[in-house]
């Protein structure tokens, strides 16, 4: 481009009198070199801004939409231009959304208010786009602009907001493909999804994010357990939830994991019934041994029987202590405060127990939670 080196109130006054729509292009991208140099002079620069102005306004779309693309890589443009670009029509403001760095993120909130779909997916695409505008497009917007912002690995997503779009979309594939082809994910939000997503994706969500197999592995088996105790939650009587118990045990699925995590969250008749499989008693014998036996030995034993491993002894006996002390009745408290008592008791436990150590706790929280 040519290169100008200065304006006069001549080039204002000869520009607003002429027709030619050609002829205000050429001067546009002219005068766009000059006011991004960084030693133009303040006249200059004001003198710019004033054909600008009239440029913003002219009749020819042709002429804002190249005003437009000259402007969207400029700095510090004045605020009445700003807004003039982006109310202006998609084809001339969305450029300008996409990629002008001056935007607050107050004019970013004021556009996707606006309610014009493509003009919130502009927002949504901008490079480095705050956490707090991410979380507004989630809240404000349709599905569609959500998945643009997930596809833009550039912008700031927090993890309440991760949340946020899996329970707003828990049913809609698109939405979790598109978490799952995203650069970063928390271990939180891997975990709470990967139960919903099909063999395949979850073999994706697994390589993208480079998860060591163990770690992977404690994923998918963390997230199993816990649809199964859902599953056991939902049933009410203690021969369905023996039915349920049976078939794990017949597929080898009866994990020690499993049976300990179900007492820390208070389905006390899957743990019990999976003891009457696991130890090969009656379920009266083991309800004796839970309940009404005042040595601990007597319920180590059975435990030991049921092949639990010893370092998660301590959540179960914590787990039955809470069940003492509150007298606990599902109908009359819920699964989550139940666990967190459990929690506390573990915690109270390790601080009891000389050789109780910190990993020790770390790992039965991390069976719990």
């Amino acid at each position: 481009m040519v290169k100008v080196k200065s304006l006069s109130q001549d080039d204002v006054a000869k520009l607003a009198q002429s027709p030619s729509a050609e002829n205000k292009i050429e001067t546009v991208n002219k005068l766009s070199v000059l006011y991004n140099q960084p030693d133009i002079s303040l006249t200059e620069r004001k003198l710019a801004e004033d054909i600008f102005r009239l440029m913003v306004v002219d009749v020819e779309i042709k002429v804002r939409q190249i005003l437009s693309e000259c402007l969207k890589n400029s700095k510090d443009i004045p605020h009445d231009l700003v807004q003039k670009l982006i109310n202006d029509e998609n084809s001339v403001s969305i450029p300008f959304i996409k990629y002008y760095e001056g935007l607050s993120d107050r004019d970013l909130l004021g556009i996707i208010n606006a309610q014009n779909v493509d003009k919130q997916k502009a927002v949504a695409q901008r490079r480095n786009l705050s956490g707090d505008v991410s979380d507004y497009i989630v809240n404000k917007c349709n599905q569609d602009v959500v998945v643009t912002l997930i596809s833009n690995n550039s912008a700031t997503i927090r993890e309440n907001t991760f949340q946020n779009i899996i329970d707003k979309y828990k049913d809609v594939n698109e939405v979790k493909e598109t978490l799952v082809n995203r650069d970063e994910l928390p271990i939180t939000v891997i975990t709470k999804i990967l139960n919903s997503l099909s063999e395949d994706l979850q073999k994706r969500l697994i390589l993208k994010h480079n998860l060591p197999v163990d770690v992977a592995s404690d994923i998918i088996e963390k997230v199993r357990e816990k649809a199964t105790l859902k599953v056991s939650a939902e049933f009410s009587s203690d021969k369905q939830i023996e039915a349920l118990v049976r078939e794990l045990y017949s597929s080898n699925k009866l994990t020690p994991s499993l049976v300990v995590r179900s007492i820390c969250m208070g389905d006390l008749k899957f743990f019990e019934y999976a003891l009457v499989y696991l130890a090969n008693l009656p379920i009266t014998e083991v309800r004796k041994i839970l309940y009404n036996s005042q040595v601990d030995f007597v319920v180590r034993n059975l435990l030991r029987k049921a092949f639990i491993p010893k370092n998660l002894f301590p959540a179960v006996f914590s787990a039955l202590k809470v069940i003492k002390d509150i007298r606990f009745d599902m109908r009359k408290s819920n699964a989550q405060t139940f666990t967190h008592k459990v929690i506390e008791r573990i915690l109270s436990y390790a601080n009891a127990e000389e050789d109780f150590d910190k990993k020790d706790v770390e790992y039965l929280i991390s069976k719990i939670d």
